[in-house]
């Protein structure tokens, strides 16, 4: 082994990995464990014992995988989570007092209802919607509805915070409680202005300080990892659509970044702040008073499939994904309003469903999948044309995650924005953005396939069609979702 192999960890919604990158950032190790969510309603959730089990046992077998005598040099680790999920946790024994309450969860929505008034003010001071998916609502849930918070909150035991928070606190040595400027920003809790927990944002919420973890800078020795005969240090924790812009060593201005898992996040970095209420500002980098992008939210991509699959039963193995196109004249439009659209609408939307509901049953799988499918790449559409009323558009498109995987939906995006697609083939692009931030430096042009695109005007025109229904089933009003 390479004797300077990073350990890169990364906490999706599906799984969690431990890969081990060489100095090229080529995979030499890699463990991962499934993880098991529950849904209902408006209730999105995990087990946080799970959780940390799952990633004490993927750190264990990716380094009991090499040979003793290499296991000393792996001696760095970078850290990615879920940038909106949260934990209630008891500071002194680290047992979980709450669910890991999802990024999608959305049970705390009634709760902010006094709050609309307010939302632009929270806006301007956060750089991020006023939103049921940030961390705050659901921590002021979990203290109004959990006995065993609000008993913690009262033996002045409790700690709350980004599911990063928690598990710094199970995974490092001398629990460590502190939290990245990237996670904290999520919660809706921190200002942009002071760099930390804002008073005025923890009045709003009921929250009190004292049960957040303290702020510091994402690269920071964050203490060694438990369990480990080497000295694996734990020196990058961040939110994982964060890392993405992190392959160019320092993000590009110019290049749009999208990240396709349970849903799709678009990446803009900026030059100079933008202001666009349709967009969240998000923090990339503390340092400098703040590298920001320009964010996009799609929150149906891999959810969507996942709907199409409970509700018509339809799950078509990826090799029948690549023909879609020839053998599909012409699909059915479907409204992808899974989970409430995001960008630029921020709206809850029609319910999801394709339009003409009866023909759409007379449809073969192959039609549902591929307007399914379409609706994901329509969405991303939406945004970038959004976008360019704002800023140039972009020269190159960066495109990674799971979905990215499938050759038909990447031609489908690079169709509709005229544009080329560079994806990246070796690993997903939170690990690898995690290893170029760790190392500071750019990743190897060796890691990019090219995507061309072609013109396709019966796409351009159902994407048109499409985009009427969605402007006519919703207002101009915006709305928490």
């Amino acid at each position: 082994m390479n004797k300077t192999a990073s350990l890169i960890l990364d906490v999706g919604g599906q799984s969690v990995m431990a890969l081990l990158l060489d100095d090229q950032a080529r995979p030499v190790v890699e463990a991962r464990r499934k993880l098991t969510t529950s849904e209902r309603e408006n209730q999105v959730e995990q087990d946080p014992e799970e959780l940390v089990d799952a990633l004490l046992a993927v750190i264990d077998e990716t380094l009991a995988a090499v040979d003793a005598a290499d296991s000393a040099a792996v001696t760095q680790a970078a850290l990615a989570v879920q940038r909106g999920s949260i934990v209630c946790w008891d500071r002194q024994t680290g047992q979980a007092l709450s669910p890991v309450l999802s990024w999608r969860d959305r049970r705390s929505l009634p709760q902010l209802e006094h709050l609309g008034e307010q939302a632009e003010a929270i806006r301007q001071k956060t750089g991020l919607r006023f939103s049921p998916y940030a961390g705050a609502p659901k921590i002021a849930w979990c203290l109004i509805e959990l006995p065993a918070v609000r008993a913690a909150a009262d033996q002045g035991r409790l700690a709350c915070g980004p599911l990063g928070s928690f598990l710094l606190a199970r995974l490092v040595e001398g629990n460590p409680l502190r939290v990245d400027h990237t996670l904290a920003q999520r919660s809706l809790l921190w200002s942009r202005a002071g760099f930390d927990w804002d008073p005025w944002l923890l009045e709003r919420f009921g929250l009190p300080l004292d049960i957040l973890p303290p702020v510091v800078p994402s690269r920071s020795v964050h203490g060694r990892l438990r369990g480990q005969r080497s000295a694996v240090s734990l020196d990058l924790l961040v939110g994982d659509q964060n890392c993405l812009p992190f392959i160019d060593g320092r993000p590009d201005p110019d290049t749009l970044y999208i990240n396709l898992g349970t849903g799709a996040f678009l990446l803009r970095p900026l030059t100079e702040p933008v202001d666009d209420a349709r967009f969240q500002c998000t923090l990339l980098d503390e340092k400098n008073s703040g590298l920001w992008a320009l964010e996009g939210s799609v929150h149906g991509a891999a959810s969507a499939l996942n709907w199409l699959e409970r509700q018509h039963g339809v799950s078509l193995p990826h090799e029948r994904w690549q023909t879609l196109r020839q053998d599909v004249v012409t699909p059915p439009l479907f409204l992808n309003s899974i989970d409430g659209l995001g960008s630029p609408w921020w709206q809850p939307g029609p319910e999801p469903g394709f339009v003409g509901a009866d023909e759409a049953k007379t449809q073969p799988p192959e039609a549902l999948l591929l307007a399914a499918l379409e609706s994901i790449a329509f969405l991303i559409r939406a945004n970038v044309d959004t976008m360019s009323k704002s800023l140039p558009r972009p020269q190159r498109v960066v495109i990674c995650g799971g979905l990215s995987r499938s050759d038909m939906l990447c031609k489908l995006i690079a169709d509709l924005l005229q544009c080329d697609l560079h994806r990246l083939e070796a690993v997903e692009g939170t690990a690898l953005g995690l290893w170029c931030r760790l190392q500071d430096q750019a990743l190897p042009a060796s890691h990019f396939l090219p995507i061309g695109f072609k013109t396709a005007p019966a796409l351009d025109q159902r994407y048109r069609q499409w985009l009427a229904l969605i402007q006519r089933a919703t207002t101009t009003r915006l709305l928490p979702v």
